[in-house]
Order: C-alpha cells, then sequence, then structure tokens
C-alpha cells in the first residue's frame, strides 16, 4: 500500500468515528501500519500525522477514558468539511422540474446557469441492476421516462391520489401491478423513491423510481381526489434510509454478521446509525442486520470476501456456503474451459 493510500484510510477512519480512535485500533485497522514492533509503528504514524497537519487537517489528541490514562485520535468534521448544502424534498423536486423545463429550451436560461443545474441533478438512473455501472446523469434535452415518473408521483402526493404502476422487484425479472396510496418521496444515493402505502402487501413500502415499468396512472382517474388521508404518526425520514437487503419482497428478520478489524471501521461508519455495532476487543466487530430480501443480502455480504462471516440464523448461513460453492464451481468451470 502507498503512502497517499494509507493517508487517505486514515483520514477516513478518523473522520467517521464515533470515539476517539486509539493507536492500537489503527494499526490493526489500517493495511501498510502493521509493523514488526509498536515502535517502528509510532515513528510511522507520527510522520503520517504530521503529513496531514501541513496540509490542514485538523487532527484531535483526545483521551479515550475519564482517568485520562489512554489518549486517542479524531478528527471533528465540523473542523474538516465546509458547511453542507442541504434541501427539503420539496427543493430536490423543483430543481428536477426546472430540468425538465429547460428541455428544448422552454426557459432560456444562461450557461452559468445551466452548469449549475446540471451539477445539482439528480442521477435519475435507468433500472440499472446491481453491480452494473450506473447510468450517466440525466442531461438537458435528453426526454427521460424517470422524470415524467416522478412528475406524476410528486402530483399524486400533493393531491393524495392512489396510482397504478408495474413495478420490477430488486434483485429478479419479475414485474407486477402494484396500487399505492403515495405518501412522500426522497432522494438518496443518486436515486429517486417513493413511500406509501401497497395495496398489494397491505402495509406501508419503499419503491425505487427507476425501477417503475409501466408509467404512473391514476387507479381512480375518472375521480375526483382525494383517494386516501396519511396516517398522523407517518414521518418520511422513518423510511428515507432503507437498504437494498431490506427492500420489498419477504418476512423481516435479523442477521447477524462479524467483519474482520480491515473492514470492519467501514462498516461501522456506514452503517454503525442504522444498525447496532458491537466492536470486538483487538478489532473487528459484529453487525445485526435487518434482512427482507435474502438475494441483496447475500450480495452484499459476499462482496467482503473472506473479511465477512454470517453468524446466524444457521439457515441463512448454509445459504452463503451455497452461494460460495456456486461460484467456485463457476469459476472451475471457467478454468477447465
Amino acid at each position: 500500500m502507498n503512502k497517499a493510500e494509507r493517508l487517505i484510510n486514515l483520514i477516513a477512519m478518523l473522520l467517521e468515528a464515533n470515539r476517539p480512535v486509539t493507536l492500537e485500533r489503527i494499526r490493526s485497522s489500517i493495511p501498510g501500519y502493521q509493523q514488526s514492533t509498536m515502535a517502528s509503528f509510532k515513528r510511522m504514524f507520527e510522520r503520517d500525522k504530521s503529513d496531514l497537519r501541513e496540509m490542514g487537517v485538523p487532527i484531535h489528541v483526545e483521551h479515550v477514558d475519564a482517568f485520562g490514562e489512554e489518549v486517542g485520535y479524531r478528527i471533528p468534521k465540523r473542523e474538516y468539511y465546509l458547511p453542507e448544502l442541504e434541501f427539503t424534498q420539496e427543493e430536490k423536486v423543483a430543481l428536477l422540474l426546472v430540468n425538465r423545463l429547460s428541455t428544448g429550451e422552454v426557459i432560456p436560461l444562461s450557461r452559468e446557469t445551466h452548469s449549475a443545474l446540471l451539477k445539482l441533478s439528480p442521477d435519475l438512473g435507468a433500472g440499472s441492476r446491481m453491480g452494473q455501472p450506473a447510468s450517466p446523469p440525466w442531461r438537458f434535452g435528453a426526454p427521460s421516462g424517470s422524470v415524467e415518473d416522478l412528475t406524476d408521483l410528486w402530483e399524486a402526493v400533493v393531491e393524495r391520489r392512489t396510482v397504478r404502476i408495474t413495478y420490477q422487484s430488486l434483485g429478479g425479472d419479475e414485474e407486477r401491478e402494484r396500487s399505492l396510496d403515495p405518501y412522500g418521496l426522497y432522494f438518496d444515493r443518486g436515486a429517486w423513491y417513493v413511500v406509501g402505502y401497497c395495496h398489494l402487501r397491505k402495509e406501508i413500502r419503499s419503491f425505487r423510481v427507476s425501477r417503475i415499468r409501466s408509467g404512473v396512472e391514476l387507479d381512480r382517474s375518472q375521480e375526483e381526489g382525494p383517494d386516501f388521508e396519511r396516517p398522523p404518526d407517518f414521518r418520511l425520514e422513518d423510511h428515507a434510509r432503507i437498504l437494498p437487503w431490506e427492500f420489498e419482497e419477504g418476512s423481516e428478520y435479523q442477521a447477524v454478521v462479524r467483519f474482520s478489524p480491515k473492514i470492519a471501521w467501514l462498516v461501522e461508519r456506514d452503517l454503525g446509525d442504522v444498525y447496532r455495532f458491537k466492536p470486538r476487543k483487538g478489532g473487528g466487530g459484529t453487525l445485526y442486520v435487518r434482512v427482507r430480501n435474502e438475494d441483496g443480502f447475500l450480495n452484499w455480504v459476499l462482496s467482503f470476501a473472506e473479511d465477512a462471516e454470517v453468524i446466524s440464523p444457521p439457515e441463512l448461513r448454509e445459504k452463503v456456503k451455497d452461494r460460495l460453492h456456486l461460484i467456485l464451481e463457476n469459476l472451475g468451470g471457467e478454468a477447465d474451459a
């Protein structure tokens, strides 16, 4: 591992840490710091720390416990990042609609405004599958069914109208018609999602807009709305971070996954605020995950290779083994060919 990669990993770890990180954890977690002796590791770490501070990275030294016997390191986000630019869901939709209206020069835009809107425009995608490259960002002048669907869904949310959609489930080719009471829209990691009451499943579900295959139609087009009322306790933020293995099909259960010291800190950074994460002494940790879609979960776990191990439930652990055997068999077949 070169020095630049080591420094990037160190910055990422100290930025996302919820508490000061000890030297022992830094040494065991970041590749490139596994020197034969602690003294040689400390010399390398001190050089890296000095280099980062010269570049303006604010590395703080803080006590790990109340007795002050051990210190750790942390980078406060408020000192490292510029203030984050945040938009409400309504503002995001407004920007997208301006993009739509600018198609065909309906609204004349200056070059600077055009450039700014292009940078702010969401990547609507085209329903690309997991593991494949994402579609390029939506561009001015390029019609997109996803834009039409999003506009229709937004109007249905505002007017409280029930809609019909044909939806492709995650991880499969099955397309089924759904009747949906849309409660709200949110944008997450390059994609738009609609949350609402699914009449097929009889519960509130989230749907990725780019997986809608039929367009959005009113379920009662001959009648005047509204068709439904949102539950008084509904909050969009409760549904605005649903991970691939939590989507759509199957009953929900808990899976326990153990991660190696090499990758555990990244998992804690990305998912520690969503699931319970239990650090292990000497590095590594255990994550307690909600699973609904097993294919999505298996794809995620296997992406970590030997650095992730499913502990329970036993049935899921066996499915991981079966998937690994199938992968090895396919690799063996390719080698023979």
